[in-house]
Formats: structure tokens, sequence, C-alpha cells
């Protein structure tokens, strides 16, 4: 590791942690259910029609040399669904909505096949699922949860199986919903589970217009970085989503933490940007930020951002008093500042 002295690092405003387009869209699940050095992971979705731009989505953990793994530790069976990362993983309403179709109650596989019934066309394809009819007009699906985790205020189907056989149909016919239950933009409506026509435990989003026609999906927040031949570096380059689509293919996904107050510590300098895009992007601002061994590792609080800030790191003296008078003729009071050796870091807020 290598502690930039002179450089200062990090110039970002409250500011962007607004919604950048009307049309962009939450990301379905939260950095909070995972460990805080696991990722999600997408790629491209298998068929195409209305599920032309679909998500199919996984978390998984550094192993070493740039690769990642998707059970919870090394060697755990992987016929066990509990021992992936992603399941029991919150699923989070995209967008405001109505729930128009919905399965709360079928039975899940065992990961590498599917319960028997899902060719007898008893479960649908999409297991346990909310069909949900977004104020726009366009519609998502949020598939595969665990048996039980959808409630019942949000889906009163409790039958195991469909009455009759639909093999291949992506929804149940006996799911269909009058005067469905309304959901908004963040809320919990279940948890990934492994169910309907999955192979293991992951989370299938995707939108669609009322004519079946895909809808390329935009998220306000998060950050990607390619993982291609499932290979990404811990040290990764990020890049902020800001209401833009993922990219296509094999992608990382640094989902976005929830405004709340959070504390990560034993940063190295190197990833230290990215965790701070990646908390500011979320909406929360430091309010703790100690660095040790002359700035080669960070440690940080953060709470919900509140007014105008700025915050910046690998700064020499100079750099910081220079930076000190420039924010105290534009309003902003010094709220805190840290060195370790030659390296200063400061919060400054109006």
């Amino acid at each position: 590791m290598k502690a930039l002295r002179t450089l200062t690092r990090i110039v970002l405003l409250s500011s962007v942690l607004s919604s950048v387009s009307a049309l962009a869209i939450d990301f379905p699940l939260r950095a909070d259910d995972l460990n805080l050095n696991h990722r999600y992971t997408t790629n491209t979705h298998w068929s195409g029609g209305a599920q032309a731009e679909a998500l199919d989505i996984v978390a998984r953990r550094h192993i070493g040399n740039g690769k990642w793994d998707s059970l919870k530790t090394d060697g755990a069976d992987k016929k066990v669904n509990s021992n992936y990362i992603i399941y029991g993983a919150k699923i989070r309403a995209m967008e405001d909505g109505t729930v128009v179709n919905c399965w709360r109650n079928a039975p899940q596989n065992t990961p590498g096949s599917n319960h028997a019934k899902v060719a007898e066309g008893y479960i649908a394809y999409a297991g346990n699922y909310l069909y949900v009819r977004h104020d726009d007009g366009n519609y998502a699906l949020y598939a595969h949860a665990q048996p039980g985790s959808i409630p019942t205020t949000l889906c009163p189907h409790n039958a195991t199986y469909n009455s009759k056989a639909e093999p291949g149909y992506v929804l149940n016919g006996d799911g269909g919903v009058s005067n469905g239950a309304r959901i908004t933009k963040g809320q919990v409506l279940g948890l990934v589970g492994n169910v309907g026509n999955s192979s293991g435990p992951h989370l299938h989003v995707h939108m669609q217009t009322s004519g079946n026609l895909p809808v390329k999906m935009k998220f306000d927040h998060g950050q990607t970085t390619p993982f291609t031949n499932e290979t990404a570096s811990v040290n990764a380059t990020w890049t902020l989503l800001k209401g833009k689509a993922l990219p296509a293919g094999e992608v990382m996904v640094w989902a976005p933490h929830s405004v709340a107050y959070w504390t990560v510590n034993n940063i190295p300098d190197e990833r230290m940007q990215a965790w701070f895009n990646h908390f500011a992007d979320s909406g929360v601002m430091p309010n703790v930020y100690a660095c040790t061994d002359n700035g080669q590792i960070y440690n940080t609080g953060w709470v919900p951002s509140s007014g105008s800030w700025y915050a910046f790191h690998g700064m020499s003296l100079t750099a910081f008093n220079n930076k000190s008078t420039e924010l105290a003729n534009l309003g902003y009071t010094r709220y805190g500042w840290w060195y370790c050796g030659s390296v200063y870091t400061g919060i400054w807020r109006k």
C-alpha cells in the first residue's frame, strides 16, 4: 500500500446524493445484507423477449487472485440453499406500484435441480414472486423468493401449487390479484430463495411494457465494475451508475447501503476512494475520517447526510491548510480533522 501524501483525493458534495433521473429506479438489493467485502454480480439473462433486459443476481466473496465464490465458506455443500451468500437477502421494491399477480408458498429447489412440480406445471417458472404494475404503466417481476417470505399483506395466495398444470408458464394462472396491494420504492418484499425454474439461490428481476416489450432498467445508485470470466480485482475501479443501466454481460455490482449509521475500519488507501464514493452515493456522509500508518489505512464512521459538505483525505499539511482557508471563505466550518504522520484528512460542513 502506498499513501498519497500531496494529492487531494476526495472532492464530493452532498448534492451527488439526489436522484439523477426521474426515470431511474432503486437497485433491488442492498449492501446491508452482505459482509462488507462481498459484492453482487449479474449476467446476461438466458432468454429474450420480454426478459431480454432481465437480471439474475447472486452474491460473492473474494477467494484470491481476482476470483469470487457464491458460497459462504470454502468447501460448503453446494446442495444446501442456506450455504449461498445471497440466500435470505432482502428483496427491495425498485419503484412504486401495485401487485397484480403473485405466489408465496411454493417449495424450494435443491440447488442444481428443479422441484418436480416445476416441470409438471404446478409451480410457475417464477416460483414465489411478485408481479407489479408500476405507476408509469410498466411491469416488474421479482422472482424465486423463499417460501412464506412474501408477506400475506402483499400476496393473498397461500396455496402450495397452482390448481392446474401449466408447463412453461412464467406466472401461475391462479396468481392473479384484484385491487392488489400498493408497494413503495425501497420496501422489503421478501427474501431471496431458490424456487421455480432456478438452479440455485438468486434474485431474478426484469421490467417490461404492457405490450411485453423489454425495458432496460436504469438505477439511481450503486457502482459497477467488469466481472469478465467471473474475475475482478479487490482493488477494481468502480463506476457510479447515477441513473444509467448496468453494462452488458458479466458485471459486479456494489449495491448502495441504506441511509443509516455505519462504521467501516481498516480500509486500505488504494480502496478508500471507492468506499467513499459508495457511501456518499448511498446517502450518508463521513463523521469519522481517521487514518493510520501514514495514510495507508483509514477508519471511518458514516451518518445520514445533511446539508452541504466536503471531505478530503491523503493531504499534505500544506494542502490541508490551503483547503481549510478556501472552504472557510465559502462559508464551510471544519467539522473534524485527523492526521497520521505526514498525511491529513478533513471534513467540512455548512
